[in-house]
């Protein structure tokens, strides 16, 4: 892979998650001038959930991702993931997930987003000389994590935020294919949070995704013990899709690890 120098932030089509007004580069953050809020930039990630109260589940998970943002990629955490969800050839599973989610984007140079990107996991997989990839994720752990593998790897255009997939920081239309990763079931309302990535994608554009379903691994025990934790049927998850704005559901499955694509209607 090429090295490039990072992209200053103030390059970055960020929007105001409230009124979706362009933002402006303002003394180390982002200003909306049609709301007259401000989201400051931390380590070169805009945090625009400074001034939010999170959802306790939200916030839980976050401070669960602080913690193991240090780990999340290293071998023993994801040797003892694949062992618990039940899959095969659990050694790749980091990169296997990434080759599906360069397959579904592979007609793709345009923006894409990255919703729940950890410490740039996928982002910085998918990323390209031609294509930007805008990572969100509610963890300053795991962005900060991420920021600094971008500095180490020297990568043009993966830009991260602090942000809830509940309120985007950008635009309508904007990104030409979004990547979900590890997270779909997290989202306490399923539709509503599909329905939000829908609208900031433009038509047509694909979705790629990997969540869980039900079974009786360890992994579904210890989700069923989370009230804010879920799996999904494939049924039912594409009725959810369906409700979203997307169609052309296409799942594969190995142990209850499910990737899927689908795009926007």
């Amino acid at each position: 892979m090429t090295l490039h120098s990072a992209t200053p932030i103030e390059s970055v089509g960020f929007a105001c998650p409230k009124c979706k007004h362009p933002l402006r580069s303002v003394d180390n953050a982002l200003n909306c001038s049609e709301c007259n809020r401000t989201y400051p930039i931390t380590g070169g990630i805009a945090d625009f959930l400074a001034q939010a109260s999170l959802a306790a589940a939200t916030s839980r998970i976050a401070k669960v991702m602080d913690f193991v943002a240090p780990i999340y990629e290293s071998r023993p955490f994801v040797s003892v993931l694949v062992k618990l969800s039940g899959i095969s050839g659990g050694a790749q599973f980091i990169d296997r997930i990434a080759r599906f989610h360069s397959e579904t984007l592979k007609d793709i140079t345009g923006p894409v987003l990255d919703v729940a990107c950890g410490p740039a996991t996928y982002s910085r997989r998918i990323a390209s000389p031609s294509r930007n990839v805008y990572g969100i994720d509610v963890s300053m752990g795991v962005l900060r994590q991420g920021m600094a593998y971008v500095a180490r790897d020297g990568l043009l255009g993966v830009h991260l935020a602090r942000a809830s997939v509940e309120a985007l920081p950008f635009g309508n239309a904007v990104f030409d294919g979004s990547v979900c990763s590890g997270s779909l079931h997290l989202f306490t309302d399923t539709v509503f949070c599909l329905r939000e990535i829908a609208r900031t994608m433009k038509p047509g554009a694909p979705l790629s995704v990997q969540t869980f379903v039900a079974g009786k691994t360890v992994i579904n025990r210890l989700m069923q013990k989370r009230s804010w934790l879920h799996t999904f049927d494939l049924a039912g998850l594409q009725q959810s899709l369906s409700d979203a704005g997307f169609e052309r559901f296409r799942p594969e499955l190995d142990g209850i690890v499910l990737t899927f694509s689908a795009r926007k209607a």
